[in-house]
């Protein structure tokens, strides 16, 4: 994997950065348009390097600007790419992590539409034995945590959505859901009769 010094030479330079007291240049929607036209293909070779699906990518660019465009006043105006990378490689986890998710729970779109008849008997066999016994690993979390396990990984609401649905401070929510992964791991370890961990 790249490390962002590698690949600075080929990017455009970073805006300039903002003097004290004053927002970073490139806050208006013209200055943010001219930071995705520069930068998009970075952020899809980036992903590639992640491990993001040939499919995902561009899904995966596309969401990294829109947590880029919600976090333009975190930025500092300094290292663009250095911003844009570490935001990318947060999106591309997350997206690994729910559609793992997701095609244990058979969620995913593409395996519902698939044709049944394509699929063979020990296929649906697994198939069904992978969602009960994910059906059990939820089952078996407490509700809290599976709630917000499930609305996170599964559903894709963010954790500032899931704070207004339950009426709870953001970091409450990503208590849970660190709590939630951790059991969630716990039980699938040893649901397939591994050590937890390992």
């Amino acid at each position: 994997m790249r490390s962002v010094p590698l690949v600075t030479a080929a990017l455009p330079p970073s805006p300039a950065p903002a003097t004290a007291g004053e927002p970073a240049t490139f806050l208006s929607a013209k200055d943010f348009d001219g930071l995705y036209s520069a930068y998009f293909h970075h952020v899809t070779r980036w992903a590639r390097s992640f491990g993001c699906p040939a499919a995902d990518i561009d899904d995966v660019a596309q969401e990294t600007f829109l947590v880029a465009r919600k976090r333009l006043a975190q930025f500092d105006g300094e290292n663009a790419a250095g911003w844009l990378y570490r935001i990318a490689q947060h999106v591309t986890r997350a997206q690994r992590r729910t559609a793992w998710v997701r095609r244990v729970l058979h969620l995913d779109p593409d395996l519902r539409a698939a044709d049944p008849q394509q699929v063979s008997p020990a296929e649906a066999l697994e198939q069904r034995e992978s969602r009960r016994k994910m059906q059990d690993i939820l089952s078996r979390m407490t509700e809290r945590r599976r709630t917000a396990f499930f609305l996170f990984e599964i559903e894709g609401y963010t954790g500032e959505e899931i704070a207004q649905l339950e009426r709870i401070s953001l970091n409450t929510v990503y208590s849970r859901l660190h709590h939630a992964r951790r059991e969630f791991m716990t039980l699938l370890a040893k649901a397939e009769g591994m050590e937890p961990g390992t």
